[in-house]
């Protein structure tokens, strides 16, 4: 990835989510394949490789590297991206999480880019709903527009088992906040997405209300579960507008210990 060849950047279709847990790591694939191609988006496939680390029980350390490949073309690195995000609103069963998430993103050829926004999650029982909205500006001497570009990623969630869950999820762009044109001229895409988790149910989930009297930082590191755990995502989005390809399949591979 340090040899990283120009393309478009900020492709990947992931909801990013606010909670950080101390000591967690993630490793993460992000990938989507692209059908009948919208008049700006030229894509054949797209992935995201993402490593997080919980340094602290708000603190989580980013590093993310970016792969596409245009129609026509191989593919190729396009990005590597490294930052951080702090969870300022810790959720206690129902109610807000949120969080603020930075992004340095370097790019061969071209202006690196800043991405900085907010992550606001609210649940309510087995449902949950997620909202990311990024802004995205170029830095340096190669910036082509003062600009900023902006971004959001939405989630609705239902939970039926621990191990299913159904949702829609939401993407879009605006490439240029002073001049964002018509709907048609923007990326816009919607659909039904399917969640599983294969990982251990944690069976000490009451530890930190009935033994200990702890902070929500360690409560939430004692009740983390020991053992890995894998969770998938499938789902079709649909263009919504004439610039975003037609048909998009997403697929997303997580695994935390």
């Amino acid at each position: 990835m340090i040899l990283l060849m120009p393309a478009q950047a900020w492709a990947q279709f992931y909801v990013n989510q606010p909670e950080v847990e101390k000591g967690e790591i993630e490793l993460e694939e992000h990938g989507a394949i692209f059908s009948s191609p919208g008049e700006d988006e030229r894509l054949r496939q797209s992935h995201e490789l993402e490593t997080y680390y919980g340094l602290t029980g708000r603190w989580l350390l980013i590093t993310e590297g970016f792969f596409e490949q245009p129609i026509g073309e191989n593919l190729e690195a396009t990005e590597f991206e490294i930052g951080g995000q702090y969870e300022f609103i810790k959720r206690e069963g129902d109610g807000f999480d949120a969080a603020f998430r930075t992004i340095y993103a370097a790019t061969k050829d071209e202006a690196d880019e800043l991405l900085f926004g907010p992550i606001v999650k609210y649940v309510y029982g087995h449902d949950s709903t997620t909202l990311n909205t990024y802004f995205i500006g170029q830095l340096g001497d190669q910036a082509e527009i003062d600009s900023l570009e902006f971004k959001y990623k939405w989630q609705l969630k239902h939970e039926l088992t621990h191990r299913v869950a159904f949702g829609v999820e939401a993407f879009g762009k605006i490439e240029d906040l002073s001049n964002p044109g018509s709907f048609n001229d923007q990326l816009h895409r919607a659909g039904p997405v399917i969640y599983l988790n294969f990982g251990q149910e944690a069976e000490d989930a009451q530890i930190g209300e009935h033994e200990y009297e702890e902070t929500a930082e360690e409560t939430a590191y004692v009740q983390r579960a020991e053992a890995p755990e894998l969770k998938l995502a499938g789902g079709v989005l649909f263009g919504l507008s004439d610039a975003t390809s037609d048909v998009t399949f997403k697929f997303d591979a997580e695994l935390e210990f």
